[in-house]
């Protein structure tokens, strides 16, 4: 079942590579020699002109008008009745000459008071010149904005139709991609939000949402126009998604993986990337493919490390970056990069949708099990040995004492109508769980002759609780304890809020009955972790351990 899902996803997944693939083959574009000369003469769209002298770089033309020519071809003879169309990308404001005639313009070269035109732009190539062959496109053009900026031109030919829709097709189809993205991010977000203890959600929810934007940001030019003066933002933008994916990423996969010194690693990591997209900021596409390919060199050896430390799912995220790879290699930058990021979050997905489901199988195991110590500790309260040790106990107190012999009825009355009041239930009030636990030592301090204090400190009686957890850790401290010199054994419960959590520190100020015995946990620890499973998830902590007064058991729940 779990390889048909894969074999599926990856079917979709080549499904859709084909369709891509299938919008590249219709949108070549075209990069001839370009020739570039300062100055304005109309006379420099003519076919017949000399241009061997002019330069083939631009220079920095400041507010001046300049003039760039290139020979176009036409490759196949078009079919009758479909118009011819060109796709200019250029950097600056320009009129297009196609064999010496003014077919459209891009702005206003030499009058850039407003921003206007966009970064590529097609025109309609009169029938009566749209031959099969070599032409001329002679460019008057003017770069007011960043002149300094060196940018070539790009040119696509062919059927206007396909011309257009092309980029509006392969952007559709990524923005499925951006979509599906977006949705798993609200969703993992939404599922983190409930669970804030498991960090990776977070993080995979972080990238899904990043990856979103940044398909969004990449074709958003198809959909927006954007004029040249604010090219660069939008390259900026890309930049910085790009950076903070590939931070997040290794950190993911260190985290699943449980790599040995991880802060260290994020550390250093975070500097090495941050020194690359500082170094190479202003290259752009040269800076994310630095900044992706530093990602997967990290990454793969976290996967290493992880396979000789036999982890799950190691093999698994090392063969998807290395496939990554790949496609990277051998598809077009834009399309190699959805693709390989694509595959790369859909690893991610499954390893995170592999521990919910265990946790989910920890969780329904947590209540079965939390049933069982139910079961055991209700046996454990009225089992024989608990009873004749009880009502030997009573008779002795009935004998020297009735009027205390009396108390010690009322108290076991007492606390066996409060244990059937809350057997069944799954959370009660802690007023209730601390009127149960004065019960207990009440019957106690007949039974053992000792002196058992309760003191309880900022409790909220309006909060609720597992049935008998604290009720439980008592009888463990009763049990591994023995009273102090003045024949007491003393119970402290204090509480702790804050905005994300509430506290529970309950002390046993007494001696250890068995100081240097190693700790490992019982049917009462046991049943403690189990209750708070059942309740709360996986939003808790508990911990038991030695303390300078005796014992302490700490109870944390999240908010």
């Amino acid at each position: 079942m779990l390889l048909y899902r894969l074999i599926k996803k990856l079917g979709v997944v080549l499904f859709v590579m084909i369709l891509l693939w299938s919008c590249e083959d219709d949108y070549i574009i075209q990069t001839p020699e370009v020739k570039y000369k300062t100055g304005d003469a109309i006379t420099w769209r003519s076919k017949n002109i000399d241009d061997s002298g002019w330069s083939l770089y631009r220079g920095n033309t400041k507010d001046s008008i300049f003039w760039a020519r290139a020979t176009i071809d036409i490759l196949e003879k078009p079919k009758p009745f479909i118009p011819q169309g060109m796709l200019i990308y250029g950097f600056g404001a320009y009129e297009v000459y196609w064999d010496e005639t003014l077919i459209g313009s891009n702005g206003t070269p030499g009058n850039e008071l407003e921003k206007i035109g966009e970064i590529d732009r097609s025109f309609i190539i009169p029938d009566s010149l749209a031959k099969k062959g070599t032409h001329l496109l002679a460019l008057r053009m003017s770069q007011k904005y960043h002149p300094e900026k060196q940018r070539g031109l790009g040119f696509v030919v062919g059927d206007y139709k396909n011309i257009i829709q092309a980029p509006v097709v392969l952007t559709a189809i990524t923005y499925i991609f951006a979509g599906a993205f977006l949705l798993t991010a609200l969703y993992f977000f939404i599922l983190y939000f409930n669970n804030r203890r498991f960090f990776p959600v977070l993080l995979f929810s972080i990238c899904s949402f990043l990856f979103s934007l940044l398909i969004i940001i990449e074709y958003i030019k198809f959909y927006i126009p954007i004029h040249y003066s604010d090219f660069y933002v939008r390259l900026e933008i890309i930049g910085a998604l790009t950076f903070i994916i590939a931070f997040i990423i290794p950190i993911y996969f260190s985290i699943q993986f449980s790599i040995p010194k991880r802060k260290l690693i994020a550390t250093i990591y975070f500097f090495l990337l941050l020194f690359l997209f500082f170094y190479y900021r202003g290259e752009y596409d040269f800076t994310t493919q630095v900044l992706i390919l530093c990602m997967w060199f990290v990454s793969i050896a976290m996967a290493i490390t992880a396979m000789v430390q036999k982890r799950e799912h190691a093999f698994i995220v090392l063969s998807t970056l290395l496939i990554n790879v790949i496609f990277y290699y051998y598809f077009e930058y834009d399309i190699g990069l959805i693709l390989s990021f694509t595959i790369l979050l859909l690893c991610m997905f499954y390893i995170l949708a592999q521990q919910i489901k265990k946790q989910r199988e920890v969780y329904e195991y947590s209540l079965v099990e939390t049933s069982r110590l139910k079961n055991e500790l209700l046996k454990k309260k009225i089992q024989p040995h608990f009873l004749m040790n009880t009502l030997t106990s009573l008779i002795d107190w009935v004998e020297e004492s009735p009027r205390k012999g009396v108390y010690f009825i009322e108290a076991l009355a007492e606390e066996f109508d409060l244990l059937n009041q809350i057997e069944d239930k799954k959370l009660i009030p802690i007023s209730q769980e601390i009127q149960l636990c004065k019960s207990f030592l009440n019957i106690m301090k007949y039974r053992k002759e000792i002196t058992y204090s309760w003191h309880e400190e900022a409790i909220e009686e309006t909060q609720t609780i597992p049935p008998a957890i604290i009720h439980t850790l008592i009888e463990n401290g009763i049990t591994h304890c023995i009273p102090d010199t003045n024949n007491t054994i003393s119970f402290q419960l204090v509480q702790e809020t804050s905005s994300r959590h509430r506290r529970y520190f309950l002390r046993t100020i007494a001696g250890i009955r068995k100081p240097n015995k190693a700790t490992e946990d019982g049917t009462g620890n046991k049943y403690v972790k189990a209750r708070l499973t059942e309740s709360y998830g996986q939003k808790w902590d508990f911990s038991s351990q030695k303390h300078p007064q005796g014992w302490e058991n700490i109870i944390t729940i999240y908010v």
